[in-house]
């Protein structure tokens, strides 16, 4: 992870012309969860990139292979739900981002096993799902004599709200990725954004900003971004404060890399 401190330090170190105090926690916390946003997206996007330069033969292959380096990155967000469907309904998790895949299983298993149960232990009892994002398509799978669902081939209609499954489904193992939220100072996900906590105390007669670690949350990205979120970062306050400098500094530095 990329700690929130290091890149709050550095983008003051960067931005704060003769210390009149133009970064400010508040205006950092403000810009944190879009900038962490932003490299999420642009992760997606790097790894099609990838994956035309493999196909052009330019990727360097094994542990330097650009396309595994993204894949790398974007396992940082893949999260795994086992539950039981209700009327073959799954809600989709909070932090849902984009779905992977989707394995459901009918009367083979019981929706408490199911939901005890590892998905190791499941997989034999579980079939993947063909995804389908247009209701329109689906009424033409169901409506077919050929392709009219089974539980050998069961179908899955991703709406904005929920997944519904056809035909009906007691289990479900949904793969997805999750939205980039941030770590706690344990280490553990939270549902919180990235966040810069300190405390104000007075000393010599001047008041003064202590980190707290305890109240902080870290991004959640891997720590090899540490440059590429304080970039970001720096970039949107540039063009917050109508800095010119700062902004371009960053645009720079971003396409250098």
């Amino acid at each position: 992870m990329v700690s929130v401190l290091q890149v709050y330090t550095a983008l003051k170190d960067l931005a704060n012309k003769e210390q009149k105090g133009f970064i400010t926690p508040q205006v950092f916390n403000s810009f944190a969860a879009l900038a962490q946003m932003n490299i999420y997206n642009e992760l997606f996007t790097e790894l099609v990139d990838a994956k035309r330069l493999m196909r052009q033969n330019f990727d360097p292959g094994r542990d330097k292979s650009i396309r595994k380096q993204k894949q790398e990155d974007l396992s940082f967000f893949h999260r795994r739900l086992v539950g039981a469907a209700s009327n073959s309904l799954i809600p989709k998790p909070s932090d849902f981002s984009k779905i992977i895949s989707l394995h459901v299983n009918g009367t083979d298993v019981t929706p408490l096993q199911s939901v005890e149960a590892e998905f190791t232990d499941l997989l034999p009892a579980l079939t993947i799902c063909e995804l389908v994002y247009d209701p329109e398509k689906l009424d033409r799978i169901i409506g077919s004599n050929l392709s009219h669902p089974t539980s050998g081939f069961p179908v899955a209609l991703i709406s904005a709200v929920d997944i519904e499954v056809f035909p009906e489904i007691l289990t479900y193992s949904l793969t997805y990725y999750a939205k980039p939220t941030s770590f706690d100072s344990n280490g553990d996900i939270s549902a919180d954004p990235p966040y810069y906590d300190f405390n104000v105390v007075n000393y010599t007669g001047e008041s003064l900003e202590l980190f707290d670690a305890a109240g902080s949350r870290n991004f959640m990205l891997p720590p090899h971004y540490l440059n590429e979120i304080v970039m970001e970062i720096a970039k949107l306050i540039g063009i917050r404060l109508r800095d010119q400098q700062v902004s371009v500094f960053s645009t720079q530095e971003e396409a250098a890399e």
